[in-house]
């Protein structure tokens, strides 16, 4: 064997084991990058159930949030709302909504509504009404730029159970976690309904 052929098959060799890392990294970087939905949903519950604890601590005494007199309610509603506002002062978007929690809702919305595509969904919602873009609500405050809907019964049982003091809502094409009693936005999953969502067959 010459010198050269050596230094050629040696060559050979050094490329071969970069190729071989270089694919071995890739596959463990695109490993990586698919999405453990149970452990986002299980982050997801942790973070609303550190609200609801700050929400009960919060909230004012049994017999004045149970008041029947409308006035005193909403006077209950904007404490809680303002005192929730204090302590949450630097929340905003996907503090519980995270990315990786986002996606899992959109795949999980995706599937709710079946074959309907999100757009005739959230029309439908709204009797035909064109969904305004661009809309997003503001973490901590109340909604009041467009219609805010329930999440239908139907959609709704494919959504992660919450607790009392929570629900979801539909704002233009967001999905909110919304406080009941405090009437304000918890978080929100931006263009829940819009965005494509691949999902396994």
């Amino acid at each position: 064997m010459t010198r050269r052929s050596a230094f050629f098959r040696m060559m050979a060799g050094s490329a071969l084991a970069v190729a071989i890392a270089a694919a071995g990294a890739a596959g463990a970087r695109a490993q990586s990058a698919v999405l453990d939905a149970d452990a986002a949903l299980s982050v997801f519950h942790e973070r609303v159930d550190s609200y609801v604890a700050l929400h009960r601590r919060l909230a004012p005494p049994p017999a004045a949030a149970g008041s029947t007199d409308s006035l005193s309610r909403l006077l209950t509603s904007r404490y809680l709302a303002s005192a929730i506002r204090s302590s949450r002062r630097t929340a905003q978007q996907g503090d519980i909504f995270t990315p990786d929690i986002a996606t899992v809702f959109r795949q999980l919305l995706a599937n709710s509504i079946g074959e309907r595509d999100g757009e005739a969904f959230l029309a439908e919602l709204g009797n035909g009404a064109i969904v305004p873009r661009g809309m997003h609500p503001t973490v901590n405050e109340p909604y009041a730029m467009t219609t805010v809907f329930r999440v239908p019964p139907d959609v709704r049982l494919g959504l992660p159970s919450l607790p009392a003091e929570v629900d979801y809502r539909i704002a233009a094409h967001d999905l909110l976690l919304w406080d009941l009693y405090a009437g304000i936005v918890v978080d929100f999953v931006p263009n829940a309904f819009v965005t494509p969502v691949v999902t396994e067959e």
